[in-house]
């Protein structure tokens, strides 16, 4: 069974595209590029490794300890912590959305910007993404299709039906 997983990170403004590749379930190839947004076509890191499938787990290893070793020497970062992997690789799991952040999501999700991306800038999974774009009154799957009363209309929290308009209440 062959597998395919890249994930692209933006940090800041610099981007990082880690690829893991296996043609044959017995070796693993990772690629690491990474890049300024202003200037892709420079990198900033590049490389590949190739090795078997089944040592993958002490190099996750090593390298966790190397870059520990590197933050704490270098000062450039707090070390990541082993435990709680969702809230490394997601920092925004679980925080509510803010209108900033709902109308900045609907803005990149109209310019072409990928779920994945759009997830990764936001520290959030893709299916949190999804989510909020349904709730907003997108289809993930249709970036043209914008909902007919606008992208952060009112109707999103609760429709004027439910409400009732204001000659409706009773004054009692």
């Amino acid at each position: 069974m062959a597998f395919r997983h890249l994930n692209e990170l933006p940090l800041g403004d610099k981007v990082f595209r880690i690829e893991l590749v296996s043609e044959d379930d017995t070796t693993v190839t990772l690629t690491l590029t990474g890049w300024r947004e202003d200037t892709p076509e420079t990198l900033l890191a590049s490389g590949a490794l190739t090795l078997p499938l089944a040592e993958v787990p002490p190099l996750r290893i090593a390298l966790n300890r190397a870059l520990r070793a590197l933050a704490l020497v270098a000062d450039v970062a707090e070390p990541i912590p082993d435990r709680d992997v969702l809230r490394e690789l997601f920092p925004g799991h679980g925080a509510p959305w803010v209108p900033q952040h709902e109308e900045d999501l609907a803005r990149r999700f109209h310019a072409g910007e990928t779920v994945a991306r759009i997830a990764a800038r936001f520290g959030r999974t893709p299916d949190s993404v999804r989510t909020k774009l349904r709730e907003l009154g997108h289809d993930p799957r249709r970036p043209e299709y914008c909902p007919p009363d606008g992208c952060l209309s009112w109707s999103r929290y609760a429709s004027p039906a439910l409400l009732g308009t204001v000659e409706e209440q009773d004054p009692t």
